[in-house]
């Protein structure tokens, strides 16, 4: 349903900086700049796909893809170029919030997320963690989440996203085993290098 509303958003707008296009931009601008730049870009993505020529349809489905790209890749710009004539930067806001919301970028950006671990849960965590977790006494737990917080300390922004993972993984299992004890350690200004063992059932 988003990917719907998306593309009739782009559509809308892709349609009116082309007719913002057709009737601001003279008439050798309208003409060449899709002509020219649709050739460019044909030809740049006829190469970049050269080793597609063994895939079903072969050299001639390269070509044909690559025309049909390249060419909606120069109404793409002469509709940019309307909108920015039309509206002025706004228009250019448009056309790059359009860009930023678009799925393949939507799609790397939570593949990046997901890779770093901001927004994971316990389902994401990696199984054999999990595992592990799950099988240590209350008492090793205890001890694993104050040796890992002293090692956060001593551990850049970046080395210590898998750090801060596996601590995520010693609170809920903590949590899951005592949930009264735990809450009450919570309660008493727990650290993050604190100890909860007088708090929890062994």
């Amino acid at each position: 349903m988003g990917l719907l509303v998306w593309r009739c958003f782009v559509a809308a707008v892709g349609l009116v900086g082309l007719v913002a296009a057709a009737m601001l931009w003279t008439t050798s601008a309208l003409v060449g700049l899709p002509l020219v730049g649709g050739f460019v870009a044909s030809t740049v993505l006829w190469c970049a796909r050269e080793d597609q020529d063994g895939t079903a349809g072969g050299r001639k489905s390269r070509f044909s893809r690559s025309v049909r790209d390249g060419y909606l890749v120069a109404l793409g710009v002469v509709a940019v170029g309307g909108l920015c004539s039309l509206l002025g930067f706004a228009g250019l806001l448009v056309a790059l919030l359009l860009g930023l919301t678009s799925p393949p970028v939507l799609r790397l950006v939570l593949a990046q997320a997901k890779r770093l671990g901001w927004g994971s849960s316990p389902l994401d965590q990696p199984k054999a963690d999990v595992d592990r977790v799950r099988q240590l006494t209350t008492a090793e737990l205890c001890s694993a989440w104050i040796l890992s917080g002293q090692q956060l300390r001593t551990t850049s922004s970046w080395g210590a996203l898998p750090l801060i993972r596996l601590r995520e993984l010693y609170l809920d299992e903590l949590e899951r085993r005592d949930p009264v004890g735990f809450n009450a350690w919570l309660a008493s200004t727990a650290s993050a290098s604190g100890d909860p063992r007088r708090f929890l059932t062994p």
